[in-house]
């Protein structure tokens, strides 16, 4: 009775490849069709002829793609049992293997090696930092509203952090760096070519990708770079195999994931417009209206998110702050404007060596187009398009005001497809050479067997890997190493100044935090500040205070006359003190602006011309590490002897 069943399969399986869509059942006609059969590959579950054409293969065979041709042969032969799958190979069932893990796991913690652990751990949070690591110490229910430069996601994650000790709290962008090196790998292992290979380069591609490695703020941007690499792999997983389910979690993906990387939704859009591109040029209808209706839902999720908790921390003092980067209105001075960001942005694309800017962007795009042509002659027409398309609606954001283009942070989650695709350039030469070698070999199709070209392919795709690493490694070590041990990081210090006055306050003291410091301080002092009213003008839309501790002034902004009133405001408060407690004036200042230190070297005139005495302490040389900007006490003169 297992002939009938097995014809009737055969009936079935006949019926749906006549009746499917171009290009639906098999991406053929390529270079990779001589290679090694991978599970990976596009659409590689669909039945071949020789399956479908044998009865003596029973039902089971016919629905289990993952079978290989050996099993295959081993079954229509009946002599032979099949070939049974490596212990690793079983252990997943999407083609990778317990080896694939261990790889993806182990290039994730190679960040640790590459990165300045102890500067990162060590060095204070500067102001971009602190008003984001402040919001740690706050209650949680100011929190959303705190939120205002950072998603909220990123956030709450930050806050399961312990407080206090190191800045530990940088460890969060650290394991999503590892995060995205991980996801990197597995992108390269989905395209299907040399085994490892591509896996390989794409994760080492990620791991010294500049833009990971020169900024690792305590913002969101790992997290941001780690988002659009699962986009790129949950597109490519699609290509592989077309499912509602898979398109589905690329939709849920970029919509929610922007509870903690609000760029995503950027390469979402762009994933799903590249895969229902690639489904109007093979003219899939029914795959072109599966990608819309994703789109739609990523929409509305995105449109529910987006109403409830972005729009309620939309701070439009940002607009003003990030007006440069924002594309002018104009074609041509809208193509000016971006060429000029590319070549400042030159060296976090991928070469940082070069000391010509114009000639590291040419190499860049030129090997970032090889890579966009290696996709495209695989067949993976979503991948190919993935990256000009981000780069459009990035520039489309930029010139519609909604997000910046040029800054290297912020630019972050793009930078690292750079890499990322002349990796898959790369990857694919010794693919292509291995295909070639295995085609002159023969031994298939009535070709003679050439066993020297055999034993070559084996020999020398080592080689070529070997060669590789160690140009990636010597390239690293002369070009990307030296960048990063720049710690192009603001020179901010508020946690010296705030321990060496609660090592030397007395009572009666007053200390003046001046805007740049009031995160920081709100951090890094023994108290967390008492309130966090909402500020207008200002870049996090909130400032700390201490309301019941009068002895704290904290200057709201920066705007003129401010240095006075604190001043004014700082005296007031010693005035009202007993003459045995008659204090000094500490004034911890950071990241201050051109015009804010000209008006503080002009108060520091006139309190000394006025009987007192202003000192300025530099606590790098008292032990007080970094000690990067100066202390500055003021001690009033002594008031009358009859008070």
């Amino acid at each position: 009775m297992a002939v009938p069943a097995v014809w009737r399969t055969y009936r079935t399986r006949r019926k749906s490849l006549d009746d499917a869509e171009p290009d639906e059942v098999t991406l053929s006609g390529t270079a990779a069709d001589a290679a090694v059969p991978d599970s990976t590959a596009p659409d590689s579950t669909a039945p071949d002829s020789t399956a479908l054409d044998n009865p003596a293969l029973d039902s089971t065979a016919l629905d289990n793609p993952a079978l290989d041709s050996t099993a295959v042969d081993g079954a229509s032969a009946g002599s032979t049992p099949p070939a049974r799958r490596s212990w690793p190979r079983t252990t997943a069932g999407i083609g990778l293997n317990v080896v694939d893990g261990i790889l993806a796991i182990g290039a994730g913690v190679m960040v640790v090696f590459v990165h300045d652990l102890k500067f990162w751990l060590s060095i204070p949070y500067w102001l971009d930092e602190a008003w984001v690591i402040d919001s740690v110490r706050a209650p949680l229910s100011l929190v959303p509203r705190l939120a205002a430069t950072t998603p909220l996601g990123w956030i709450l994650l930050l806050r399961l952090v312990p407080h206090g000790g190191l800045e530990r709290q940088r460890l969060v962008p650290l394991i999503f760096a590892g995060l995205a090196v991980s996801a990197a790998y597995l992108l390269g292992r989905e395209l299907g070519l040399t085994r490892f290979t591509a896996g390989l380069a794409t994760a080492a591609a990620a791991l010294l990708s500049p833009a990971m490695l020169i900024r690792n703020d305590l913002k969101q941007y790992t997290a941001e770079a780690f988002g659009s690499i699962v986009v790129w792999l949950l597109v490519a997983r699609t290509e592989t195999k077309w499912s509602r389910w898979r398109l589905a979690t690329l939709a849920v993906t970029a919509s929610a994931g922007t509870l903690i990387a609000e760029t995503i939704i950027l390469t979402g859009a762009a994933g799903l417009a590249c895969l229902g591109l690639a489904a109007l040029v093979r003219r899939q209808w029914r795959r072109l209206a599966e990608a819309t209706a994703a789109a739609a839902g990523m929409l509305v999720i995105y449109g529910v998110v987006y109403v409830l908790v972005i729009k309620p921390r939309v701070n439009s003092t940002l607009n003003y702050t990030w007006a440069p980067d924002y594309a002018p209105a104009s074609v041509t001075g809208a193509a000016s404007f971006f060429w000029a960001k590319l070549q400042v942005l030159a060296p976090f694309i991928g070469f940082p060596a070069l000391s010509d800017p114009l000639a590291g962007l040419t190499i860049a795009l030129s090997v970032a187009g090889a890579g966009v042509a290696a996709l495209a002659l695989m067949r993976r027409f979503a991948l190919a398009a993935l990256l000009p398309v981000t780069l459009v609606v990035v520039m489309a954001a930029s010139a519609h005001q909604s997000y910046p283009f040029g800054d290297e942070r912020t630019s972050t989650f793009w930078l690292v497809l750079f890499p990322v695709l002349m990796a898959i350039a790369v990857a694919s030469v010794p693919h292509a050479i291995g295909v070639g070698l295995g085609w002159l070999a023969g031994g298939t199709g009535g070709r003679p067997l050439r066993r020297g070209l055999r034993w070559l392919q084996w020999t020398l795709l080592p080689v070529l890997a070997i060669a590789a690493t160690a140009i990636a490694i010597n390239y690293y070590t002369r070009a990307v190493l030296p960048a990063t041990n720049d710690h192009l990081l603001a020179h901010d210090d508020p946690r010296s100044q705030v321990h060496y006055v609660e090592d030397h306050w007395r009572a009666g003291d007053v200390i003046i935090v001046d805007y740049g410091a009031s995160y920081g301080f709100a951090y890094y002092y023994k108290d967390p500040a008492s309130a966090y009213p909402p500020v207008p003008a200002n870049a996090a839309g909130w400032v700390p205070e201490y309301r019941d501790d009068p002895h704290i002034v904290v200057m709201a902004n920066r705007l003129p006359g401010e240095v006075g009133r604190a001043l004014r405001n700082a005296r007031a408060i010693l005035a009202a003190e007993p003459p045995d407690e008659h204090g000094r004036i500490w004034v911890i200042r950071n990241h201050p602006e051109p015009d804010e230190r000209l008006d503080w070297r002009d108060a520091f005139t006139r309190l000394n011309r006025g009987g007192g005495h202003v000192a300025i302490i530099n606590l790098n040389l008292l032990g007080y590490l970094p000690g990067y900007m100066p202390l500055a006490v003021y001690t009033p003169p002594l008031p009358p002897r009859g008070r």
